[in-house]
């Protein structure tokens, strides 16, 4: 007997405040593509990164969503910008920039077959790898929480 699933590409999986710096700017920045095209993204990446890397960044973006346009399967389902849940469909495009730019090429590619027709499959691959790599860079020059001082100077 097969069960009825509700599996919609908006059901919540995660928690933004979950995500690493990679996958939260990779949502973030999908997110504003989605709610307001390519201004609202440019914005987005030049308020989390210098210029040089926003812009190489926002072409990356470009290229990978010229790609998805006449390409994809279906459309991917996004959350509101500033929602904190993360859905189905982000964490998945996510992980693919991460695979894509990190991980196991093979990985990334098989994930792109599952977003993408097979002749789209290598340049959308290419610009994920760049648009991760720019994202990777830039969280990993944010600030990090420091671990907060002891209460005493006592050490043990």
């Amino acid at each position: 007997m097969k069960h009825a699933r509700d599996l919609t590409g908006q059901m919540p999986v995660d928690q933004m405040v979950q995500l690493d710096g990679l996958n939260g700017l990779t949502v973030a920045a999908l997110r504003a593509w989605n709610a307001g095209g390519a201004l609202r993204a440019h914005t987005l990446l030049c308020d989390r990164m210098a210029e040089p890397m926003a812009l190489a960044a926002f072409e990356a973006l470009q290229d990978l969503t010229e790609v998805l346009g006449p390409h994809i399967r279906r459309p991917l389902r996004c959350h509101a910008p500033n929602c904190a849940c993360v859905g189905l469909d982000e964490a998945a495009f996510a992980r693919f920039v991460q695979e894509a730019a990190l991980g196991d090429r093979e990985d990334a590619l098989l994930l792109a077959s599952i977003l993408v027709q097979p002749r789209a499959i290598l340049p959308l691959t290419d610009a994920a790898a760049r648009l991760g790599l720019c994202l990777h860079r830039a969280a990993l020059r944010a600030p990090q929480s420091r671990i907060p001082e002891p209460a005493s100077a006592t050490r043990h």
